[in-house]
């Protein structure tokens, strides 16, 4: 059975005086199996798109960054895989 993933805003980039109006750069990922969560950023933003994902255990231990996707979308498809 596959779990169903669900992505949660986490983190934005600044517009001008309004926090958190600009482009999305963090998700964190919920609904993983065990407790486990993860996190995808965009560490290109805001000009490139180079994707990563770090998985998050249960005991609150986490992977190094992985991954170069194009989008959030391709990450996540990419999370759901493994």
């Amino acid at each position: 059975m596959q779990s169903s993933f669900t992505l949660h805003e986490d983190a934005w980039f600044r517009h001008g005086p309004v926090y958190a109006g600009g482009q999305v750069i963090v998700y964190r990922v919920g609904g993983m199996p065990d407790g486990r969560t993860a996190r995808i950023a965009n560490f290109g933003a805001p000009n490139q798109n180079d994707w990563r994902i770090m998985r998050i255990n249960a005991d609150n231990t986490q992977t190094d960054w992985t991954g170069h996707y194009e989008g959030v979308e391709e990450a996540l498809a990419a999370l759901q895989r493994d």
